[in-house]
């Protein structure tokens, strides 16, 4: 009987404080909406990657060579399982007007790295024929069976395809000259063998190694070293190998905005949930005193309280759960598609989130548990009895006197108010800092991805148009496209770059310059670098810190088409975004010996249909149209920061409406006792509201610098291999985060205020003696 009797006011409770027990369901629902949604793209991309490694045998090792020479040492080796060797090079499909530059792989077998084939036969390395990348041949309409004509050394040779495939060692690849976005229209690359093209058969510049189970990267690369000693160039594995590495860092990236924004958003749910609770449960303290004084058990009024907590926390949680998956992960991995050649994609769901869940659960019951057990730890005539005002202590204030009788009644009431409560305000203030924290950060991490692309090509790069060159186009033929610019131009040569110290090596990108007007590289000191006159690179500021390298360090830059591998100083650290590199000048290239061969002519020179259909020319993209590339990169990352700012949102008006009651809920007495005593309600309400605001100034005041370095963290998860994202946040934005949290300070005193207005006087000061 009892029991019913129970259940029955559990129902009562719910209904009637529906907006406190719905605060702490709609926090618990939406919080792991997002961390599940989040969570289970992340995993899937990681669970579908790694499946489809294991199963075509991805490499885990790339080695640059000048040959092959030691290969067969190599596979003596003990770490090494498997080596394939193979032949990297571009050519080019279609017409001049047309051309569209496809990277080569020539393989004698085909043991590591197998291609998914998606129509057509199979991989053969003996039968003749091509495979071609399956994104490039549906924009292009070609289909199995299909002959296409390949441009090889000045002429023009026709193959039949084979088949359409999708290849694990191209997952993130966006063009021979790593453009920032995939355009599969202009680029993809060819699977093929030296059957088909038997000129290649004894090349390699190209050596794959998957190592056996149990030895590390380091003893992999040892071995590698010590087997193809000075023919090496460059070894990177799948975190460095930037085809790959753009994959797990997206999928990493996933991972940590997830979990970096969700420790904040649970430690919020758990304040809110910890002040609702106890609130609701210190209201009720003459229930559960009448509870225990006829003669109901500790134990069956804690199970009745710990309800509340299980009931909002578990239903919002679980519903948060299945809904995550289903809404904003389809969403989120929807965004990642286009970005990459990946043939399977998946949601997976993370045992995490049942983790986080039983953890929020256990929170919401146990808090409830807490209150009422502290309470149950008097006689029921204690619990009857109202609670007993504390003492109120001297503030900080009043050790000033004269700054103290200048204050209004209104204000000292509220300093000496929160000298008495102390834990609450602290409460209170983390709520306030936790709001504007992610306000900050969404705001703010918007801005600098934008911002920092709008830098890259407007500031760094100041071209109007960027011509990408066919390397394999006459000299004279070139100098016919610069003669057409009037001298308005400045040539570039990029390339694939190994950066070598004394602690670490990387494969990255070596950006040659010759002198022009439309490459500006700010240095991380101040103003900018000067290429022209020196002997020496300048390192980006990314590459920089992995590597630890400084203004005067030595790094040694072999790559491909070098001779032979050379030691430059470093003459200073750029903050660009991208590519991250190296840069040096073209008179340094020289220097060494080098010839340098012209990758991308910039101009602010319009580019006519006839000068586009010059054989000197594969392709030619505006600066906008690059900006606009490097923004669509972020849409998954945007699809994150709109979360972010509705939840932030959220946020700061449950923990402010909470704590707004709970304050209330404890001074009631005050509140009806200044009434009696022939306080306008005006003046009442002034007391609530300048009570919030200090509680909003001190948030404020630590909130702010907090949020920044947030940030700053936040914005640091966005980078990758080949860019670095920088901090950019206007102070519009930063007053328009204080702002917000403001407005939710008023509105939420005002919503206090009125409930003053409904106090009954005679039943909030009668005592029960």
């Amino acid at each position: 009987m009892m029991t019913k009797i129970l259940i029955r006011k559990n129902l009562r409770d719910l209904r009637s404080d529906f907006s406190e027990f719905f605060s702490i369901f709609a926090l618990s629902l939406l919080s792991l909406l997002v961390f599940s949604g989040l969570m289970s793209v992340s995993n899937g991309m990681k669970y579908e990657f790694n499946d489809w490694a294991q199963k075509s045998s991805l490499a885990d090792e790339w080695i640059s060579v000048r040959n092959s020479d030691g290969a067969t040492n190599l596979l003596k080796q003990s770490s090494v399982k498997q080596l394939q060797k193979q032949y990297v090079f571009n050519t080019y499909i279609g017409t001049n007007a047309e051309k569209k530059m496809i990277q080569t792989v020539v393989v004698n077998n085909n043991s590591v790295s197998k291609p998914y084939v998606v129509p057509g036969s199979d991989f053969s390395a003996t039968k003749k024929g091509v495979w071609i990348d399956s994104n490039f041949a549906s924009k292009n309409n070609y289909k199995v069976g299909h002959k296409i004509k390949l441009s090889l050394s000045g002429s023009e040779r026709e193959y039949k395809v084979k088949g359409l495939i999708e290849s694990p060692n191209f997952i993130g690849y966006t063009g021979p000259t790593n453009d920032i976005i995939a355009n599969h229209s202009k680029y993809g690359y060819i699977l093929t063998n030296s059957q088909t093209m038997p000129a290649f058969k004894n090349k390699t510049n190209q050596i794959l190694v998957t190592g056996k189970n149990g030895f590390s990267t380091s003893a992999l690369k040892k071995s590698i070293e010590s087997s193809l000693g000075s023919s090496v160039i460059s070894i990177s594995n799948r975190s460095e190998y930037g085809n790959v590495s753009k994959y797990v860092d997206k999928s990493n990236s996933l991972e940590k905005l997830s979990i970096m924004f969700c420790l904040i958003l649970f430690s919020l749910v758990v304040l809110i949930t910890e002040t609702t609770m106890s609130r609701l449960v210190n209201n009720q303290r003459s229930i559960i005193g009448l509870f225990r004084a006829l003669g109901l058990s500790k134990l069956s009024i804690v199970a009745h309280y710990g309800m509340y907590g299980l009931v909002t926390t578990l239903c919002g949680g679980i519903i948060g759960l299945l809904l995550g998956p289903m809404t904003i992960a389809r969403l989120i991995l929807n965004k990642q598609k286009p970005l990459y050649n990946m043939p399977f994609w998946k949601i997976r769901t993370s045992n995490l989130g049942w983790d986080v869940l039983i953890f929020l659960t256990l929170v919401g019951v146990m808090t409830a548990v807490f209150s009422v057990a502290k309470i149950l730890n008097n006689t029921p005539a204690s619990i009857l009895q109202p609670r007993a005002v504390k003492g109120t202590p001297k503030n900080l204030f009043e050790i000033f006197p004269n700054f103290w009788a200048r204050l209004k009644w209104d204000s000292k009431w509220v300093m000496r108010d929160k000298s008495r409560t102390k834990s609450k305000e602290l409460i209170g203030i983390i709520g306030v800092v936790g709001s504007l924290e992610l306000l900050i950060t969404s705001f703010g991490i918007q801005q600098s991805l934008n911002q920092t692309n709008s830098n890259t090509f407007g500031e760094v790069f100041q071209y109007s148009n960027e011509i990408k060159v066919n390397t394999d186009a006459s000299p004279a033929k070139l100098n016919k496209v610069m003669s057409r610019l009037d001298g308005d131009h400045q040539r570039i040569e990029q390339i694939s770059t190994n950066i070598r110290t004394s602690r670490a090596q990387m494969l990255t990108t070596g950006t040659i310059v010759s002198p022009g007007l439309y490459v500006k590289l700010p240095l991380v000191t101040g103003g900018l670098a000067t290429l022209n006159s020196k002997n020496g690179v300048y390192v980006s500021n990314l590459i920089a810190n992995k590597l630890g390298i400084q203004k005067g360090s030595n790094v040694e830059v072999n790559s491909t088409v070098m001779s032979k591998k050379e030691i430059l100083p470093v003459l200073g650290v750029v903050k660009v975004s991208t590519p991250q590199g190296i840069y040096l000048s073209s008179k340094t290239w020289k220097n060494i010996g080098e010839a340098f061969t012209v990758t991308s002519i910039f101009t602010s020179q319009n580019i006519n249909g006839k000068m586009k259909n010059s054989a000197a020319i594969n392709q030619v993209n505006t600066l906008s149209g690059n900006r606009q590339d490097a923004n669509k990169v972020l849409g998954s990352f945007q699809s994150v920061i709109v979360l972010l700012i509705i939840f932030s949102l959220f946020l700061g008006w449950f923990i402010l409406y909470n704590l707004g009651m709970l304050n209330f809920s404890e001074r009631y007495r005050e509140y009806a006792t200044m009434r009696v005593l022939g306080f306008r309600l005006n003046e009442v309400r002034s007391v609530i509201v300048k009570d919030n605001l200090f509680t909003w100034l001190m948030g404020t005041i630590i909130g702010v610098p907090v949020g920044m370095l947030f940030l700053q963290v936040y914005v640091g998860i966005a980078d990758t291999n080949t860019n670095e994202f920088f901090v950019h946040i206007s102070l519009v934005r930063i007053v328009i985060a204080v702002a917000i949290i403001l407005i939710n300070v008023l509105i939420t005193s005002l919503v206090v205020a009125r409930q003053v207005k409904r106090i009954e006087m005679a039943s909030a000061l009668k005592s029960v003696d």
